[in-house]
């Protein structure tokens, strides 16, 4: 891979799905002719594929990026934050990433003064089509990494119910409208979960993080300021430059 190829991923990136190869072309710059062969040779490859009339990062790019990133050094660098908004809600904070073809649940940090019932969700593999810690980085992938994700997440859960695809269209739609996924009582009756997408090196879709507890405290927690609090220390975490790996 070349140093233009890399302009060309650049731009996309940088442009975001409405990117046109005429505007990735005038972006990086080069001839549009060399830019639409570049890219439609990364299309065949799987690197970056269509999205209506322009161009968006593929999911074999998204895959090869949730393969090369350290958990080690995922965790030191994101508990801190973690632990900040664990304290600021009272609410058990947890940490999910993409790896390869499902989202899974990395770090917890639990509030050191915690009242009642704490709710803390189980480390790994999480249930795509409910989970709101899946549906916060499902919400920005390539929608063929997506549908692999979600046909893996039916086998490994085929014990909770099928979610009709209108549904979760809707769920993912409102995360990229409002940068929140919620999971209220799907997965169970008693329990709430709240996750916003995180950027990591400039992008969405590999991180996130998110909240969770009884269905009842959350749910009368989001009557006030728990979403923004959630959005503040992601804002937060995204501006201090860390993640920019």
């Amino acid at each position: 891979m070349d140093d233009r190829t890399l302009s060309l991923l650049e731009g996309i990136t940088q442009l975001g799905e409405s990117a046109t190869a005429r505007m990735i072309a005038a972006a990086c710059p080069m001839p549009q002719a060399t830019a639409y062969r570049r890219l439609s040779e990364l299309e065949t490859l799987g690197v970056v594929e269509r999205s209506g009339r322009g161009f968006r990062i593929g999911g074999r790019l998204y895959r090869l990026l949730a393969s090369g990133l350290n958990t080690e050094t995922l965790i030191s660098t994101v508990s801190p934050a973690a632990a900040a908004l664990a304290e600021a809600t009272g609410e058990v904070c947890f940490a999910a990433r993409l790896v390869d073809i499902r989202v899974e649940i990395f770090l917890t940090e639990s509030p050191r003064a915690a009242t009642g019932v704490s709710v803390v969700p189980p480390l790994g593999n999480r249930p795509a089509s409910i989970c709101s810690a899946a549906k916060a980085i499902l919400a920005h992938l390539p929608p063929g990494l997506r549908s692999e994700i979600l046909a893996a997440s039916a086998k490994y859960f085929h014990q909770l119910p099928a979610r009709r695809p209108e549904d979760l269209d809707a769920d993912l739609i409102g995360v990229q409208e409002t940068g929140i996924a919620y999971c209220i009582g799907d997965e169970d009756p008693d329990c709430a979960s709240i996750a916003a997408p995180v950027k990591l090196s400039g992008g969405y879709g590999q991180l996130c993080l998110g909240l969770s507890g009884p269905r009842s405290r959350i749910t009368e927690k989001l009557r006030g300021e728990l979403a923004s609090e959630l959005r503040y220390h992601v804002e937060r975490l995204e501006a201090s430059g860390k993640l920019n790996f």
